[in-house]
């Protein structure tokens, strides 16, 4: 990976998808939305299943490891709307991607 590469540039190692499917149970389910096709990531950004590894979708996602989690593996996996994988992984911004009702908006921390 180019180190000069902007944060939207930033690639993710390609998961199969049996992984894809067990990281995407450690999302959020939302009462009252299908969980196999919605659910929030760890900072409350909605995603959808069928979005996974897609930056051209508001509620596409990444899995990025939990670097706070002393498990290795599956258990250290997280799913995460993509940009805010971008900037956990980047660290090239002060905010984060969440939910204002049925949108994504970006809050400054």
């Amino acid at each position: 990976m180019d180190s000069d590469a902007p944060a939207t540039e930033l690639q993710q190692p390609p998961f199969d998808q049996d992984t894809v499917r067990r990281v995407w149970i450690f999302a959020q389910e939302i009462p009252g939305n299908d969980a196999e096709l919605w659910r929030k990531d760890a900072f409350g950004a909605w995603i959808y299943r069928l979005d996974y590894g897609n930056r051209h979708s508001s509620f596409g996602w990444h899995i990025a490891e939990d670097s706070g989690n002393p498990e290795s593996g599956l258990a250290s996996l997280r799913p995460l709307q993509w940009q805010n994988y971008i900037d956990q992984v980047a660290s090239v911004t002060q905010s984060r991607v969440t939910a204002d009702g049925l949108r994504n908006v970006r809050r400054l921390l």
